[in-house]
């Protein structure tokens, strides 16, 4: 029945919004669990983007 609602255009439903889930810990992206590597990795690159590189001398 879906299929000929599909042809036929009758979608009366929003579509439903995905959610990430995360590879590592299996929670929802935004809610990582603390010991996620992948949580972790995350933060230290936003972390080495905020801090100005080292100037070599």
């Amino acid at each position: 029945m879906s299929l000929l609602k599909r042809l036929l255009g009758k979608n009366n439903e929003p579509p439903k919004q995905r959610i990430r889930i995360c590879v590592e810990c299996g929670m929802p992206v935004a809610d990582h669990k603390e010991w996620c590597s992948i949580l972790r990795g995350q933060i230290e690159m936003k972390r080495a983007a905020e801090t100005p590189p080292a100037q070599p001398s």
